[in-house]
């Protein structure tokens, strides 16, 4: 192969994310997504660009006795949503309501095949993808999981913004023999004795342990499924089932007699933390990391990169080399995610949307869903848990729920989320869109002084035009006080993370973390916003706030509540999330000195007003050369005191023009600011430079045509 060749096939591994196994694996496959479109499936174009004001008039909560009655309302078109999740004991009975609409969604959780690289000869990565190649997940989710699970090769939530499951996923999903049987090739794994089973590469006999939890359904049938896809392939194996709670405490504390084990992981629903940082070599020793025991030159190098980042925007990239990097070499062997229901009534209104977060009561269908006819009343159907043991009074505070990301995405549907806003609210797809925070920013040591090696910033923009639903305006101060209550009540999930609260000005909020986790803002901007002119004095337990004293700030106010029994949302008139379409204005200019001239360097600073975050403000600069232009810019640098650049000296420059261009965080931008300046040259003196000039001239021509006749008649 000549040196041009290579470096074409190394491009193109490269594109399709392989050459870091390149060296140690052949690679043959056919990408072939699975992963159902009717459950699943949304058009990023159709998903809205930020959390909005409400789309129905009211919304009424109302109790029913029994799941029955609550699916016969729906059922009925008397209820819209029901507002929990479904039982799976309660699947069938789902099946027997014709007009009842399922609306699946992620669980955050996998069942994956965890792999002992340090029991021989596990440690071959061909030998691992062997078994990979081997399982079909498509059986494991059809036949014993029954439709409850989704295949996957990546272990990423489906539902992460950075997932690439529906783009790359598919490459084990099915029984692949012939590439199984390569990869055994490949690990030095044959037939030696034709008893239709492979020998070690040492020519021993090979049976591997197939730990399974007995005591979950459907996982009995799975371990079998995959023990005969194994067989099929040669490779011998014994299934062992044992309770969930030991299993998972003999890998979590990295049991070294295991080969092969049936893991349940939980995934972090926005960070690309673990699957970049997990199997780091000194990671197989911390309880609940590097389940796979392995130590690999290329993991440890990703865990390095991800751990050294400090920018969101590189993020996704070494994220999803991380994900590319575990499905090739298979320390783990990702088998499904998990799946739960919930079920509404399309007969009263339409676009619903297809929320695979958070299921059917989202905060999202309330703010998207049409009236088909005259009834605008959203009807949410309960039973008594909901108002039992969730929403017990008009204080978040008094359930018996703890609020972490089940409270805010999947528990029950959740009406505090509809009456207190949040910094941000996250799509179907994953992603983050404003709700009350316009902008939002991760800052590290050496981008802020004021915090050490191990702390975060998460800094929200807030919205100016925001109000409680009392007309107090929503600021930096209500930021402060939400936050440093969660903390010192411990009132969420890693409340001792929440360090303090710096707050710039009305609008601008810091919240700092005590890790270096560039996903922090997601975890804190879910959180409600509290209106600190309220609650301030108050303990969680003790709000006494009825229906006419409650302020919120949300799409929805509370209209009635009778505890117990009922509850009535009606539309806030005043919810103020808007699109932003305007660019930056200029409010004020400072240019240093007054009057310059393009022999001294000239600072410029402006003061810029707009709605959202400004990203970004370039100072353009020409200097005029006599008749040659030549262009130059650069980024204006945001001070206390404004945006600032600098215009160096330069002095052959007749003349200087600038202009600078703003961009606020929605993509809009304008020219701002236009100017110019010369060397300062008066008219007089300029006259007589010129006369000197010719005088000068005339002088030099003149002795030189007295040179020249001197010299000739000397000659």
């Amino acid at each position: 192969m000549t040196s041009k060749r290579y470096t074409t096939v190394a491009f193109l591994l490269v594109m399709i994310g392989l050459l870091p196994a390149i060296t140690t694996i052949t690679i043959d496959y056919q990408v072939t997504t699975q992963i159902r479109a009717a459950k699943g499936q949304f058009v990023d174009s159709e998903l809205p660009l930020i959390f909005h004001e409400g789309t129905v008039e009211s919304i009424s909560v109302e109790e029913y006795e029994s799941i029955d009655e609550a699916l016969t309302a729906l059922n009925n078109g008397e209820a819209d949503i029901f507002g929990h999740p479904i039982n799976d004991s309660d699947y069938s009975l789902v099946d027997s309501y014709p007009n009842i609409e399922k609306q699946w969604a992620y669980d955050n959780w996998i069942y994956t095949m965890a792999i002992n690289t340090r029991f021989y000869p596990l440690e071959n990565v061909y030998l691992r993808r062997a078994i990979a190649y081997g399982i079909s997940k498509l059986d494991i989710a059809e036949d014993a999981m029954n439709n409850t699970v989704e295949p996957v090769d990546f272990a990423t939530p489906i539902t992460n913004e950075y997932s690439i499951e529906r783009g790359e996923g598919g490459r084990y999903y099915e029984h692949d023999l012939a590439n199984a049987t390569d990869m055994l090739a490949s690990a030095g794994m044959l037939d030696v004795d034709d008893d239709g089973l492979v020998e070690a590469p040492n020519g021993s006999e090979l049976c591997l342990d197939l730990w399974y939890p007995n005591d979950v359904p459907g996982l009995f049938d799975t371990a079998l499924l995959i023990s005969n896809n194994l067989l099929d392939i040669g490779i011998n194996n014994t299934p062992i089932g044992m309770s969930k709670s030991i299993l998972q405490s003999e890998i979590r504390n990295h049991n070294q007699t295991y080969s092969l084990a049936l893991y349940h992981q939980e995934l972090p629903p926005y960070s690309l933390q673990w699957i970049s940082t997990t199997f780091k070599d000194e990671n197989r020793f911390v309880p609940g990391e590097n389940i796979a025991n392995i130590d690999n030159s290329q993991l440890n190098d990703i865990a390095a990169e991800y751990e050294d980042n400090l920018e969101l925007s590189k993020v996704e990239t070494i994220g999803q080399e991380a994900m590319r990097t575990v499905r090739d070499l298979c320390p783990i062997i990702p088998l499904f995610e998990e799946e739960w229901l919930s079920v509404y009534s399309d007969v009263n209104f339409d676009g619903w949307i297809n929320e695979t977060n958070s299921g059917s009561f989202s905060i999202w269908n309330p703010i998207s869903v049409q009236p088909k006819g005259s009834r605008s009343e959203l009807r949410i159907a309960v039973l008594p848990s909901f108002f039992g043991e969730f929403f017990t009074s008009l204080n978040p505070f008094d359930s018996s729920s703890p609020i972490d990301h089940n409270w805010i995405a999947r528990d029950f549907f959740n009406p505090y989320l509809l009456v207190f806003d949040s910094p941000l609210a996250t799509l179907p797809n994953g992603k983050p869109v404003p709700r009350h925070a316009t902008y939002w920013e991760m800052l590290f040591l050496g981008q802020i002084p004021d915090i050490n090696s191990s702390q975060a910033r998460a800094r929200y923009y807030l919205d100016p035009s925001a109000n409680w639903t009392d007309g107090e305006q929503i600021n930096g101060q209500d930021y402060s006080f939400t936050y440093s209550y969660y903390s010192n009540y411990s009132l969420i999930e890693n409340a001792g993370l929440i360090d303090s609260v710096k707050v710039a000005g009305d609008y601008k909020a810091g919240v700092t973390y005590n890790a270096k986790d560039i996903f922090a803002y997601r975890k804190l901007g879910e959180l409600p916003i509290l209106p600190r002119h309220i609650i301030e004095g108050m303990s969680p337990t003790n709000w006494n706030l009825s229906v006419d004293t409650f302020v919120g700030s949300g799409p929805y106010m509370i209209s009635s509540f009778n505890p117990g029994e009922s509850l009535v949302l009606e539309k806030n008139a005043n919810y103020y999330p808007a699109v932003d379409t305007e660019p930056p204005v200029l409010v004020s200019k400072t240019v240093i000195p007054d009057d310059p001239i393009p022999t001294e360097s000239v600072l410029i600073r402006v003061i810029l007003d707009d709605k959202s975050r400004i990203t970004n403000v370039t100072l353009e600069y020409i200097y005029q050369v006599g008749n040659i232009n030549f262009t130059e810019s650069e980024s204006m640098i945001e001070t206390p005191s404004g945006f600032e650049g600098t215009i160096p000296a330069r002095a052959t420059a007749t003349s200087v023009f600038y202009e600078i261009k703003a961009t606020d965080s929605w993509g809009n931008s304008a020219v701002i600011l236009k100017g110019s300046y010369a060397r300062a040259i008066e008219g007089n003196n300029n006259g007589i430079q010129t006369t000197l000039l010719v005088a000068i001239a005339v002088i030099g021509v003149i002795s030189l045509t007295v040179v020249v006749i001197a010299l000739k008649y000397r000659k």
